[in-house]
């Protein structure tokens, strides 16, 4: 299916921004990133206990071990064709599906647990929820455009 001439601009927006990957060799270079935030978490923890930093050097830690996943995540596979593109965004779908699930079901999860070994359990949210709800949104508003632009609806 040919898209609509004045949309064709639409389309290439979004295909620059989501068909972006970094090179393969980033898969290295997260993977050593990881390992180093993931061990130092729970060092800084040690080791800076009671320190007025400890909370900062905690949170970059963790910034860190997202960033280097996202890397190794949007890397490139050695053979890169359409094959590993579907599976990319088949893995991408079902990761997003199952983030949104557990995240909503683990306030209940740990409501039953707090029951169990409480005698006033306390029913405690998740603070992302308005950040599924963008990453949501963003999917239906992009969805549409595209679906508009490839001339579906």
């Amino acid at each position: 299916m040919e898209p609509k001439v004045k949309q064709e601009g639409d389309i290439e927006k979004i295909d620059k921004f989501t068909g972006y990957q970094l090179p393969n060799k980033f898969k290295i270079v997260g993977l050593i990133f990881f390992i180093v935030s993931f061990i130092s978490v729970p060092l800084i923890s040690i080791y800076l206990e009671n320190n007025k930093y400890q909370d900062l050097f905690q949170r970059i830690g963790s910034t860190l071990a997202i960033l280097s996943l996202l890397m190794i995540a949007i890397s490139k596979e050695k053979v890169e064709d359409e094959l590993i593109a579907k599976i990319r965004m088949q893995s991408y779908h079902y990761a997003f599906i199952g983030t949104v699930l557990g995240y909503l079901s683990l306030p209940f999860v740990n409501y039953i647990i707090s029951c169990s070994f409480s005698d006033a359990p306390k029913m405690e949210g998740v603070k992302d929820i308005p950040i599924f709800g963008v990453l949501l949104f963003m999917q239906i508003l992009t969805f549409r455009k595209l679906k508009k632009a490839y001339n579906e609806e």
